[in-house]
């Protein structure tokens, strides 16, 4: 955007999963450069979903971190937590969440919520009851519904 090839009155960052991840890094780190962001089954609080994630998920975030849990690297925890961000966050955020997501752990994804609720800060949530994804066509429609409308509210010049 800083070189012409973007127009900054219309950046979006959106991902799911890891992309949420990145997505809510992108909108504590970055603040200003982006409109509103939508983070679909995120990783909110990186250090504190670890206990819940799954053996395998734990390995794969071990090796992530030199073979350390979250615990064991505050320094790079409180760099590469999204949470550690949230209050820093300027744009309007759009979650999907799903409540038995064993990937993307619920209760975590809820703390980065709250934190943004508890300042008040524009954000809207859609809980699902699946877990990392839907497999519902229906409900798959409609959450492409509502970030179309998110977007709309939130982007200027989109109809």
């Amino acid at each position: 955007m800083r070189r012409g090839l973007g127009d900054p009155r219309r950046a979006v960052v959106d991902g799911y999963s890891w992309g949420g991840y990145v997505t809510l890094l992108e909108l504590g780190k970055h603040p200003e450069l982006w409109q509103c962001g939508i983070a679909g089954v995120p990783v909110g609080d990186y250090e504190g979903s670890y206990d819940d994630l799954s053996p395998v998920l734990q390995a794969y975030d071990r090796a992530l971190l030199g073979g350390k849990t979250p615990a064991e690297v505050p320094e790079l925890m409180r760099y590469r937590n999204a949470i550690n961000f949230a209050d820093d966050v300027l744009a309007p955020v759009l979650f999907f969440i799903g409540r038995n997501d064993s990937c993307c752990p619920y209760g975590q994804a809820m703390a980065y919520v709250d934190r943004l609720a508890a300042r008040e800060h524009p954000h809207e949530v859609v809980v699902y009851e699946t877990g990392h994804s839907s497999f519902d066509i229906d409900e798959k429609v409609a959450h492409v519904r509502i970030a179309r409308d998110f977007l709309r509210r939130h982007v200027a010049g989109l109809r």
